[in-house]
């Protein structure tokens, strides 16, 4: 399987930083545009003043709802890409530890042979999803597939001798999605947000930020605190996307949880 490295950011504080600067700088360019434009010839004053505040209110009441649209959107896709990993590293716990404990089906020796590897790829899956860049990522996922052969190999040689037999399909069919789940996981943590989407966002954004500076010059206070829940709320979307190098990371209580009880040995089969 490819390994793709994930798309690059900048840090995400830094990130949200910038891009709250560049909203902020679109504003000032907007209240610039402004401060420019010709006064308008008024035959009735009081008309023509609040026909314009109308036209401001649509307008403004127009880009703004839908610039939050666009960022529901983006969260809604980030979100449920995000419940998807951590789905995953719940199914993949439990698809190991049924593994572990259909290794009893095996003859001691070689049970003991798939335990010990077992244990050493529940560190890589654990060590896997603590990534935090992507020389970490293509580092664990290189020890994994050496372990998935170690361990396909040392489950093979183990059913040898009742290859045939539904108790060799047990133990079998158990190793197989979990080598099965760890491949959707690296895939997942591939799956991003399309790049357009984000463009089109962060360019509506800074437009809508000019638009907030042309029709509310006066209101830098409220307008700041406007872009920067915007920013901030940008910023969420980015850090749920990346599951690598963002915050908000998936919990790996699952595995934690599995190593600990890998302590203990599964029942064997009773001596024939």
């Amino acid at each position: 399987m490819a390994f793709s490295s994930s798309y690059p950011y900048l840090p995400l504080w830094l990130f949200t930083l910038l891009f709250f600067v560049l909203m902020l700088l679109a504003r000032e360019v907007g209240i610039w545009f402004r401060h420019r434009r010709p006064l308008p010839v008024e035959s009735e004053p009081g008309k023509e003043k609040d026909k314009e505040k109308d036209d401001d209110a649509f307008a403004m009441t127009s880009v703004m709802g839908l610039l939050a649209l666009l960022i529901g959107f983006t969260f809604s896709v980030a979100l449920s890409r995000y419940d998807e990993r951590r789905e995953l590293v719940v199914k993949e716990a439990n698809a190991i530890g049924t593994t572990w404990l259909r290794t009893g089906l095996l003859d001691t020796t070689d049970g003991e042979r798939m335990r010990d590897v077992l244990k050493r790829y529940v560190d890589a899956r654990i060590a896997f999803g603590a990534a935090r860049n992507n020389d970490e990522e293509r580092a664990q996922f290189e020890r994994t597939e050496a372990l998935q052969n170690e361990l396909w190999a040392v489950m093979s040689a183990g059913i040898a001798g009742f290859r045939d037999t539904p108790r060799a399909s047990l133990v079998v069919t158990t190793t197989n999605e979990a080598i099965d789940l760890a491949a959707e996981r690296i895939a997942t943590r591939e799956a991003h947000i399309p790049s357009r989407i984000l463009r089109m966002l962060l360019l509506f954004a800074l437009l809508a930020a000019g638009l907030v500076g042309y029709e509310r010059s006066r209101q830098r206070k409220e307008t700041t605190l406007v872009l920067l829940l915007f920013a901030l709320a940008v910023g969420l979307v980015i850090d749920l996307d990346q599951p690598s190098t963002g915050l908000t990371n998936v919990p790996q209580t699952p595995m934690l949880d599995l190593k600990e009880s890998l302590a203990q040995p599964p029942a064997s089969l009773p001596p024939r």
